[in-house]
């Protein structure tokens, strides 16, 4: 599942060493509000099971963001409690930006293409001409 809105906070940090293995683990829990006419929040978890991954999801406070959960239920004591752990996370791009972006990509193509000392020759439709019509690999 994937939820777009502001990462608010780190609400919590817990970590310690695993009885099993004996390996350190890192959970990192956080805030994102996802907008509208009433906001909601959604709080879960991050394991650091990844190198880095706290890093990055920190880096990205306070900016919008595109959240990928996995969502899970477990029971105890007879009541179900849900348990929402991200495995990812994207920084999101409004169309405008989108557009900005693929703008500047085909214009740099474009000047690349300029600078080539022999481009490609195309007809008037903007097709490239086949200078050899065999069909020979050599």
């Amino acid at each position: 599942m994937e939820v777009t809105g502001i990462l608010v906070k780190q609400t919590a940090i817990r970590e310690g060493v695993s009885k099993s293995n004996g390996n350190p683990w890192k959970i990192g829990e956080y805030l994102l509000e996802v907008p509208g006419q009433y906001p909601r929040h959604i709080n879960f978890r991050v394991s650091d099971g990844q190198v880095g991954r706290l890093a990055r999801f920190d880096s990205l406070i306070g900016k919008t963001v595109t959240v990928s959960f996995d969502i899970d239920a477990h029971e105890y004591e007879g009541r179900w409690f849900n348990e929402i752990n991200a495995w990812g996370i994207m920084e999101y791009i409004n169309q405008t930006q989108r557009a900005a972006n693929m703008v500047a990509a085909q214009n740099a193509g474009t000047e690349a293409q300029a600078a080539a000392p022999f481009p490609p020759k195309v007809d008037e439709k903007g097709n490239p001409i086949k200078e050899n019509d065999d069909d020979l690999p050599f």
